[in-house]
């Protein structure tokens, strides 16, 4: 196989292995890799960054366990606004006290 086939299907390729870039064809395949590669890492790396930041967090005060027994989780005081953890959590029966 003559050199000139392996770029017959890129024009430019063709062009630059006449003006004798061989070389330069190369180390340009070699720094599209590496560009490649190096999206793909900074895209990891940033997943890894963004998701770092998550905790567990609460809409409601009364969905904490935590928090249960607090005075603003007790009824008549969360009934009004039905915060109370009987409308937030779902219990079930395994986890009822007997």
């Amino acid at each position: 196989m003559a050199s000139s086939d392996k770029y017959s299907n890129n024009p430019l390729a063709l062009r630059a292995w006449q003006d004798g870039y061989e070389e330069g064809l190369a180390q340009a395949n070699i720094t599209a890799r590496v560009t490649l590669w190096s999206i793909v890492v900074i895209f990891a790396i940033l997943s890894l960054a963004i998701t770092a930041g998550c905790s567990d967090r609460y809409r409601y005060p009364c969905q904490d366990p935590a928090n249960h027994s607090t005075k603003e989780c007790k009824s008549p005081v969360c009934e009004a606004d039905e915060t109370c953890s009987n409308y937030l959590v779902e219990v079930t029966d395994e986890t009822k006290p007997r």
